[in-house]
């Protein structure tokens, strides 16, 4: 009865030292890492986890302690980053279009999601808008306006403070996927956007002859105490075990030899 109470304090204890919480719900794998690599990046210690099989959604989760720093770095990455709609969103499932008017407009936002989703492909991009206005023709069928576009980028700029993609490969990009754009019509603002590394990562720590993160020592001293009480608690059990077989062995090799020092008695003549 000691031993099972031991056993339970020992679970809970490394229940409560390996307790979790998760930060992002309903993400594509996709995002799932990307979260999961930005925040291991800044020194949190970050996993996922199935959340819907049925719609293959994934979490993120971290330790409780670290949960308010999490939030604070994905709100400075703006992650998970909202995502605009695409072909295959917009045009995905029938529906019924009931005027050319609405027609082209989920055209044009699957268009713009198209392009805003290829810009954030690009490693550095935080968000990309896009924004194409493309003129009505007049009554004789002539256009009297250009097509033009717009876009509001996003980004983490390098080491050297450099934007990961220049104003003219946005406009070239852009302009290549619009029927009539021309590149010179696309206005490009570029907002970056700067983080404060948190200097709490991965600082490493000696715990006896074994180098640990040093956030990870408290989980680790309830580890490896939690394993010694499990191996004690083993080797108790075996060798109460071994004393009951012994003592089993002993009393029956005694009955053996009692048994055989009693004389049988003599047939009858």
């Amino acid at each position: 009865m000691r031993r099972s109470g031991l056993v339970i304090l020992l679970l809970a204890a490394l229940a409560g030292a390996g307790c979790q919480t998760a930060v992002l719900h309903g993400l594509s794998e996709q995002d799932s890492n990307q979260v999961i690599a930005v925040l291991q990046d800044q020194g949190i210690m970050a996993t996922k986890e199935s959340d819907n099989p049925e719609t293959g959604t994934w979490k993120v989760v971290v330790a409780r302690k670290d949960a308010s720093r999490a939030f604070s770095v994905l709100q400075g990455y703006r992650l998970p980053s909202a995502r605009g709609r695409r072909f295959q969103d917009v045009f995905g499932k029938s529906k019924l279009i009931t005027t050319p008017l609405e027609e082209k407009a989920l055209y044009m936002e699957a268009l713009q999601g198209e392009i805003a989703h290829t810009l954030e492909s690009v490693a550095g991009v935080v968000s990309a808008r896009v924004h194409v206005a493309i003129p009505e023709p007049d009554l004789s069928g002539q256009t009297v306006h250009d097509v033009k576009a717009s876009v509001m980028l996003e980004y983490h700029p390098d080491a050297s403070g450099r934007s990961p993609v220049r104003e003219e490969e946005v406009q070239r990009l852009v302009a290549s996927g619009v029927n009539d754009l021309k590149a010179d019509s696309v206005a490009v603002v570029m907002k970056p956007i700067q983080l404060v590394r948190t200097q709490q990562a991965y600082d490493f720590v000696a715990y006896g002859p074994i180098i640990v993160a040093a956030p990870s020592v408290t989980a680790f001293k309830f580890l490896t105490g939690g394993v010694v009480l499990v191996v004690l608690a083993l080797g108790g059990s075996l060798y109460w075990s071994g004393r009951v077989m012994n003592e089993l062995r002993y009393q029956l090799l005694s009955s053996q030899r009692h048994a055989r020092a009693i004389q049988k008695p003599p047939k009858p003549a």
